[in-house]
Formats: structure tokens, C-alpha cells, sequence
């Protein structure tokens, strides 16, 4: 299984998106930026994929601005479901 979006662990874990970034931010475990913290990315639970968004040239002088997304490893999902005393849904079906 590839790592997965917030919305697709979500849909994973029998919640919404909104509702999981809620619940992760209560329990420190993402930032206001929706970023996990260290040890959870040292933990091999999550990954940090960094992208450019060039959409606004006015922006850094045209090159873009440089962000974080957050993406929920296999690892990281089984842990999220131990968390929320869940079990994970279909994992062919939400990976899609």
C-alpha cells in the first residue's frame, strides 16, 4: 500500500477529513499547518511531501512558494487506527 492523503486514511479509518485533522491537532499529533510532529515522522508513521505552488508569480519573486503536505504511511494508519480504537475499512476501495 503507497502512502496516502489525509483524505484517503480518513476514508480508511470510517471518518471524514475534517473530523481526523480535528482529532489529530486535539492530541498534538499535527500543527496548526496540519504537519506531524518529529517523532511521529522519525516513527516512520508519516511523511512530509514538499511541493511548489507557482500559481501567483508575484510571489518569492516568481519561484513559487514552497509547502509541506502530510501523508499517512501503512505504518502510520495501523497506529491511527490503534489511536482511535478503530478498525480499517477496505483498504482496496479508500487507496483509489
Amino acid at each position: 500500500m503507497p502512502n496516502l492523503t489525509l483524505q484517503q486514511a480518513a476514508r480508511l479509518l470510517g471518518t471524514g477529513k475534517n473530523r481526523l485533522i480535528k482529532q489529530l491537532k486535539e492530541r498534538g499529533i499535527l500543527d496548526h499547518q496540519r504537519l506531524p510532529r518529529q517523532a511521529d515522522v522519525d516513527a516512520g508513521r508519516f511523511v512530509i511531501d514538499l511541493r511548489t505552488h507557482t500559481g501567483n508569480p508575484l510571489w518569492n519573486q516568481g519561484n513559487g512558494q514552497v509547502y509541506g503536505v502530510t501523508l499517512v504511511t501503512p505504518k502510520g494508519l495501523r497506529w491511527l487506527a490503534q489511536q482511535m480504537g478503530v478498525q480499517i475499512t477496505n483498504t482496496d476501495k479508500g487507496a483509489a
